[in-house]
């Protein structure tokens, strides 16, 4: 695997909206980091296996991808649908369509 350079700031941002939803701070840290490791996997046209919680409290476990090819190919429009506002949103390969989940459900990065 090769090394990814990590964006400090987006790791805050990250971390302050989970603390924003009352998880204890050590946690939105690594929740905060988790987000922007799969964010940069994924861009870097890797397909990533993660999971999240979603609202219903099931367990999702998903297989996605931000690749500029794969992504080019589903976006009609002007970009990622409204519904995503606000959310970490990424192309599901399983399903092929986009998905999203709020950045602090996210449990980890399978593989």
């Amino acid at each position: 695997m090769k090394a990814i350079k990590i964006n400090e700031n987006n790791v805050i941002i990250n971390s302050i909206k989970c603390i924003q939803h009352e998880i204890d701070v050590p946690t939105s840290i690594c929740k905060g980091l988790l987000i922007e490791t799969l964010k940069k996997r994924m861009m870097g046209g890797e397909v990533v296996r993660f999971c999240y919680q979603k609202l219903d409290g099931s367990i999702r476990y998903a297989v996605g991808t931000l690749q500029a090819d794969a992504v080019q190919a589903h976006i009609n429009g002007g970009g990622i649908p409204k519904r995503f506002y606000g959310m970490f949103a990424y192309l599901d390969l399983q399903k092929m369509a986009w998905r999203g989940f709020k950045e602090e459900r996210i449990i980890g990065i399978v593989d």
